[in-house]
């Protein structure tokens, strides 16, 4: 053990390798699936499935089916946007995003195509940076509504309520540095906080609870005051690190007893952990490093996919039907931050929805990181 280990408490393991804390549902022991090609395994996946199914009392293979088939769009539509340039490379996009939300809601359980289906958003002819929110009805389904309720964070659809842009942006991981160096977003403190999130044993290995750690140098541009309040001051406890002074640790007040030696002692332990850590709002973002956690500081009303396919809504709506918005906006001062956007926000799209599909680690191989 490290020397934070032997003063924080060991760091869990199972068959030798470190469990890690991820939301996609996925087991304490679920390997990496390392894919350069998301949708391939995402299919490969699909049909395994589907072959699988062998008496179909819940209508399962028509939900798969329908699912593989929503899939095989939003690769062909992502694989089109690869060749096009904005303000058409937005609606590809767009495209591709919401095929695959389809495949997610398919998979959940939702029989689509059963009744009339709307995308849920719509930028009135009136508005210029805000997006509508399509009230929910008897006579349809709303798929920005399903998809933000099943993947954890429910909106509320009412009457004339609306998402503005600057919204949407700032949940998006990926940009979130530049609109800060370009000043995009005025009177505001960065939110997205990098965090380690570690699950750990006490010394007889019998208890079991998380630590949540940040690097000190980010009290300055953050509100981290935060973490004293609200939910963080519910579910967390600060603690002194000796070994580690370059860090602010927390301790989770949940902490019980486990048996280290029984897998499913442990599966419903890791469980018991992920549904603890689901209202602080940690986000996942893959890097060089592998995955990394954001931990949102002023979480939104907005799930970080849910913020990402509105993004491409929009941007894919003002290029169909906008085009003097598009020049005005796209091409305005959020330029730098939409084409950064547009340039990164797919892949990491691509990868967190196949593993919230799979419920398995998918991540990209080192030697496929540009």
């Amino acid at each position: 053990m490290n020397p934070i280990e032997v003063e924080l408490g060991e760091q869990v393991r199972q068959d030798y390798k470190a469990v890690k804390y991820f939301q996609f549902g996925n087991e304490s022991s679920a390997p990496f699936i390392l894919t350069s090609d998301p949708f391939s395994y995402l299919q490969a996946w699909l049909d395994e499935k589907i072959n699988g199914i062998k008496r179909d009392r819940a209508k399962q293979r028509k939900l798969f089916t329908k699912a593989k088939y929503f899939a095989e769009l939003a690769e062909e539509f992502h694989n089109s946007s690869k060749y096009a340039r904005m303000p058409s490379k937005g609606t590809l996009i767009y495209y591709s995003f919401i095929n695959l939300v389809k495949t997610y809601l398919l998979v959940n359980g939702y029989d689509l195509e059963t009744q009339m289906e709307h995308h849920g958003l719509s930028l009135p002819s009136d508005k210029k940076i805000n997006l509508k929110l399509t009230p929910i009805g008897d006579t349809g389904i709303s798929i920005f509504h399903e998809f933000a309720k099943t993947i954890g964070i429910e909106i509320n659809n009412g009457e004339g309520i609306e998402l503005k842009l600057e919204e949407i942006l700032r949940e998006l991981i990926e940009v979130h540095e530049i609109g800060y160096a370009l000043k995009l977003f005025p009177e505001t403190k960065r939110k997205h906080l990098p965090v380690e999130i570690i699950i750990r044993t006490n010394p007889t290995r019998k208890k079991i609870f998380y630590t949540l750690s940040y690097e000190k140098k980010f009290d300055k541009i953050m509100k981290t005051d935060k973490l004293s309040k609200g939910v963080f001051r519910e579910k967390l406890i600060p603690i002194e690190c000796a070994s580690d002074s370059g860090k602010k640790y927390f301790k989770s007040k949940l902490c019980f007893n486990y048996t280290n030696t029984s897998t499913k002692s442990l599966k419903m332990a890791y469980e018991r952990i992920c549904k603890d850590i689901e209202p602080l709002r940690i986000n996942p973002m893959i890097t060089r490093m592998g995955y990394r956690n954001y931990l949102n500081l002023e979480p939104s009303r907005l799930h970080r996919l849910s913020a990402t396919l509105a993004f491409a809504y929009y941007i894919g709506t003002v290029a169909r039907y906008r085009p003097t918005l598009n020049n005005e906006i796209l091409k305005g001062k959020y330029q730098a931050l939409i084409q950064e956007a547009v340039n990164s926000c797919p892949n990491q799209f691509f990868y967190l929805m196949v593993s919230h599909i799979t419920k398995q680690i998918c991540a990209i191989p080192m030697s496929k990181i540009e």
